[in-house]
C-alpha cells in the first residue's frame, strides 16, 4: 500500500514539472534552459501554424530544437538564476581599463594647465 501511494505521489509530482507546452506562453518557454526569445517565438508561430503538439517530442519539428532542450522541458530544468563570477581574465582587464583611464585624465590635466 505504502508503495503504491509513493508510486502515485512521485507520478503526480513529474506531471506537476513537466510543461504543457499547447498552453505554454512564451515567457513559459523562455523560463526553460535552452529556450531564449527567437525559439520562444519560433515555437509559438509553429503551434500557431499546425495546431497542438501531440506531445512534447514533437517540438523537434521546430527549427532550433533538439533532444537537449526537449529534455529540459521534460524535466522542466529552468535556467539558472546564479550571478557569473568574474574570471582573473576579466578582472585583469577592468583594472587595465581603469589604469589608461587615469593616465589619459593625467595627460589631460597637463595639457589643459598649458
Amino acid at each position: 500500500m505504502f508503495k503504491q501511494i509513493m508510486l502515485m505521489l512521485l507520478l503526480v509530482g513529474s506531471l506537476m514539472a513537466a510543461m504543457d507546452v499547447n498552453k505554454a506562453s512564451k515567457e513559459d518557454f523562455m523560463s526553460i534552459n535552452g529556450i531564449g526569445d527567437k525559439k520562444a517565438e519560433a515555437i509559438i508561430k509553429y503551434r500557431k501554424k499546425h495546431g497542438k503538439f501531440k506531445s512534447v517530442d514533437d517540438l523537434k519539428n521546430v527549427k532550433g530544437i533538439g533532444d537537449s532542450i526537449v529534455n529540459n522541458v521534460k524535466k522542466g530544468k529552468k535556467k539558472s538564476t546564479k550571478t557569473k563570477k568574474s574570471t582573473k581574465k576579466t578582472d585583469s582587464k577592468k583594472k587595465k581599463t581603469q589604469k589608461s583611464s587615469k593616465k589619459t585624465d593625467k595627460k589631460k590635466k597637463t595639457t589643459s594647465k598649458n
